[in-house]
């Protein structure tokens, strides 16, 4: 069983064509709604292979415990799933598109037997819908999101911090193994909103202790090469909101 899980706040734009763009592939979601004012939580609500929302309260904080968040969401879709011996889950951002042939692949990495937690090339969309950043630590970035669950997982040794977290939990340290498929991230795809996210993660850690390059690279354009996404690793353009398709930086 392959369940499709995420933490979202807010995320009333991105969120339905997100949900179009991964329903076919997965066997469910499990989402935690950290306190949405728009129509986040209607949306989710709404979707048909929604398993189930956790909701957190409504708070007026800037900041929030992403891996409270998480360890919280993961060991929820572990309990709600139907089959225990054999549960994965596909960690996602509204704001993310996977590639076609990851979708395609999915679930064949899901074995019983297999205890692996599988990355992808996380490419940050910038300036048009299909290029994204190639140049230094911009073509390094990995996610690593694809693993199974078990019933006593512990997160003791990778939650060590609010933020900037693995997704997985301590069991599968030193289990990674990277795919050769891109996972798309669409927020960035703006300067503005590149600038407001190094704003956000500065008010967040602002002694670098998370991060210690700090977060002011994210909209510093000295150097930028882009990378146009290749036939064949491309994701499913229509299914990203409307304005993107037709947005290109000046």
């Amino acid at each position: 069983m392959l369940i499709a899980i995420m933490c979202v706040r807010n995320e009333e734009y991105h969120l339905p064509t997100f949900l179009d763009h991964i329903r076919d592939y997965v066997d469910g979601f499990v989402a935690l709604d950290d306190g949405s004012t728009d129509d986040t939580i209607k949306i989710l609500e709404n979707e048909p292979k929604m398993l189930k929302v956790i909701k957190n309260k409504v708070t007026n904080k800037l900041d929030w415990d992403e891996a409270e968040n998480r360890k919280k969401l993961i060991k929820e879709t572990y309990k709600v799933s139907k089959d225990k011996n054999n549960t994965w889950v596909i960690c996602c951002d509204p704001d993310e598109r996977f590639e076609k042939r990851f979708l395609k692949k999915m679930k064949s990495y899901c074995n019983p037997d297999t205890k692996k937690v599988y990355g992808v090339h996380f490419r940050e969309i910038h300036n048009k819908f299909n290029t994204y950043r190639c140049d230094g630590l911009w073509d390094k970035k990995e996610k690593y999101i694809l693993f199974p669950l078990k019933k006593n997982m512990k997160f003791d040794k990778v939650y060590t911090y609010r933020h900037h977290i693995h997704w997985f939990y301590d069991d599968l340290i030193g289990c990674q193994e990277m795919t050769k498929y891109n996972l798309y991230h669409l927020k960035m795809l703006k300067e503005e909103e590149r600038k407001k996210r190094a704003e956000l993660y500065n008010k967040l850690d602002p002694d670098k202790k998370i991060q210690p390059i700090g977060y002011d690279y994210l909209f510093d354009n000295e150097g930028m090469k882009l990378k146009k996404i290749g036939l064949l690793s491309k994701y499913d353009y229509s299914l990203i909101p409307e304005d993107l398709k037709t947005y290109k930086a000046k």
